[in-house]
């Protein structure tokens, strides 16, 4: 018997939905016309109910079934397949996208939100519709009219999957160097290259798979610069738009993970028979930009993904606390032995994951806020204003969501004791599915590079100065706050040093790139705890306000103890990184290879 394993409080994401967002604000914008705030909900509720009865038994299942390969054909569990296309049918791969394709036309953070409940449930599985989301949204945006019509609503309905393709074994994440090279041919191209790390590369869930790949044509110049993106399925697709005969696309290999054993992570020959057509998705040698579209909804998700599984692990830990008896009380007001949420350490460590997801949750959700006021505002300077904040704090949710979701399966193991390094519970398991997010879309040390680097350098550091304003206008509105005034200081005087260390790694970057390069992941993690502090009291701001008509509420005094709590133990700790980042020492540079 398949024992549930998915934890989810709706309370606190309604919570933040509603009173920290007001996202039903998000229905009077054109686009979202007839949708109110209690369908809104009611979506969220059912995405919840789905996930729970439907996903959730898809966790265990994927870990001791996993996939098979055999003869180049990659085989899923049955279970998966059924669970495909109930997702299908019931709409949740196109929620966000538009009814003239087979979308829902649900605001865009609708799909933060269902793939935050998705991937607690069973990550392995969801990677499969979100890819297919991101890969048809991307043809969508780009592709010609006749392409649109041929390959978006076969994937928004569910009858075939896509996957994005950029790596390759020699070029890694420099995709500069990328080999795969496409050849014209008529009014299409022939495709010839391999492609590595192919998340859902191959499998059984539907009867096609639409790749979408990056590759060089033939002639063009090196670099990104010479990159087109082409969409070129598994099996050719035939006039009346059923699936035909075989592209010439091979799975070679699926990789022995970690973790996600339920996720096929695929190799891929294009045109090793020289028979792989390809088509041209947008404009030549602007690939790389047009897939940026995909790379970046990817990164999101990858820190979506760790903050809903921390959310998960955080609840199953929650529990099992409550359950376990063992130890006395020891301030010995309590006789007998006592649940171990009794003890001090434990109520340490609880506390620290509640507020890590609750503040992680309220992050993503911002961004995925300002995602929609960017798209659907009129053209202007506020919409530029939230273009800006979307792309700066992209990185810093990727990269910082995705290690602290480790750390909080870490340290959810380590309130079960033993218990949590056994497979008698869902943790262990968690712990190994989640750390592949700091590794996916980018490493966490190539994000802190983008984020120190470009998102300070483009539009003449506009994304920076968006984000500044928003922390200046929300300190100097509640600086004198009459009981959190003093975590809402400590939040500007932090900030207030971060800025400073900008702009003087701003200087260092062009000085001694070397010394900037080894410390711009400290300072992503100085953004990440700030923007968490940030949204943990704002929170606590909304509670209290809230708890003066119900003042013994216990839902709003934990968003204002763990507010409190966490800027209290967090930002020492960030002010102390901030100085490292500006330290004079060259050790990381000057360390001899052969001193390693």
């Amino acid at each position: 018997m398949i024992m549930a394993h998915y934890k989810v409080n709706l309370k606190d994401i309604l919570f933040i939905l509603n009173h920290q967002l007001n996202y039903g604000e998000l229905c009077a914008l054109p686009r979202y016309k007839g949708l109110n705030a209690k369908v809104l909900d009611m979506t969220v509720s059912e995405a919840a109910t789905f996930a729970k009865g439907v996903v959730d038994p898809l966790q265990e299942i994927g870990e001791t079934s996993g996939v098979t390969f055999n003869n180049g054909n990659v085989s899923c569990p049955d279970e998966f397949k059924d669970a495909y296309h109930r997702y299908a049918e019931s709409g949740w791969i196109a929620a966000a996208r538009d009814p003239e394709y087979g979308g829902q036309g649900f605001p865009h953070m609708m799909r933060i939100v269902v793939n935050d409940l998705m991937y607690g449930a069973c990550q392995a599985f969801n990677m499969a519709p979100s890819l297919t989301h991101g890969a048809a949204h991307l043809i969508e945006t780009f592709a010609t009219d006749d392409l649109k019509k041929q390959f978006v609503p076969r994937c928004y309905n569910g009858d075939w999957t896509g996957t994005m393709c950029l790596t390759e074994a020699d070029a890694g994440s420099n995709l500069a160097n990328t080999q795969t090279t496409a050849y014209r041919k008529d009014d299409h191209f022939k495709i010839k290259g391999t492609k590595t790390f192919i998340s859902w590369g191959d499998h059984d869930l539907t009867e096609n798979i639409i790749h979408l790949i990056l590759a060089r044509i033939d002639g063009a110049p090196a670099g990104v610069k010479g990159i087109s993106l082409f969409i070129v399925p598994k099996k050719r697709v035939n006039d009346d738009g059923t699936p035909g005969p075989g592209n010439d696309v091979v799975c070679s290999n699926i990789e022995k993970k970690l973790g996600l054993h339920g996720s096929p992570t695929c190799t891929l020959d294009f045109g090793s028979k020289d028979d792989c057509i390809g088509y041209l998705c947008g404009k030549e040698n602007m690939g790389l930009a047009h897939m940026f579209q995909m790379m970046n909804s990817a990164r999101i998700n990858t820190g979506v993904s760790g903050m809903s599984i921390a959310s998960t692990a955080y609840l199953n830990a929650l529990a099992y606390t409550k359950s376990r008896v063992q130890g006395k009380d020891i301030s010995g007001t309590k006789s007998g032995d006592v649940p171990i949420i009794n003890h001090p350490d434990i109520r340490r460590m609880l506390l620290w994951m509640k507020a890590a997801v609750d503040g992680m949750r309220s992050m993503i959700y911002t961004g995925a806020f300002w995602s929609d006021l960017a798209g659907e505002l009129e053209d202007g300077d506020e919409k530029n204003h939230y273009k800006h904040l979307v792309d700066f704090i992209t990185p810093i949710i990727k990269a910082f969501c995705s290690d602290m979701g480790f750390k909080v399966c870490e340290t959810a193991i380590q309130c079960l004791g033993g218990y949590g390094y056994c497979k008698d519970f869902p943790l262990e398991q968690y712990l190994r599915d989640v750390k592949i997010m700091s590794l996916y879309e980018g490493t966490n040390g190539i994000q802190s590079i983008d984020l120190m680097g470009r998102k300070m350098a483009i539009a003449g550091g506009a994304p920076f100065r968006a984000f500044t304003q928003e922390i200046e206008i929300f300190c100097k509105k509640n600086r004198s706050h009459p009981t959190l005034c003093k975590s809402i200081q400590s939040l500007e005087n932090t900030f207030n040093a971060v800025f400073r260390t900008v702009l003087k790694m701003n200087e260092l970057r062009k000085t001694d790139p070397l010394l900037w390069g080894a410390n711009t992941y400290p300072a992503l993690l100085c953004f990440g705890e700030l923007i968490m502090a940030w949204r943990l009291l704002d929170l606590a701001i909304i509670a209290e306000r809230l708890a003066e008509k119900m003042p013994k509420n216990n839902f709003y005094t934990g968003k204002i103890l763990q507010a409190t709590w966490y800027t209290d133990i967090t930002l020492p700790h960030t002010q102390a990184r901030i100085h490292s980042c500006l330290k004079n020492g060259r050790e990381v540079s000057e360390m001899p290879e052969n001193a390693f």
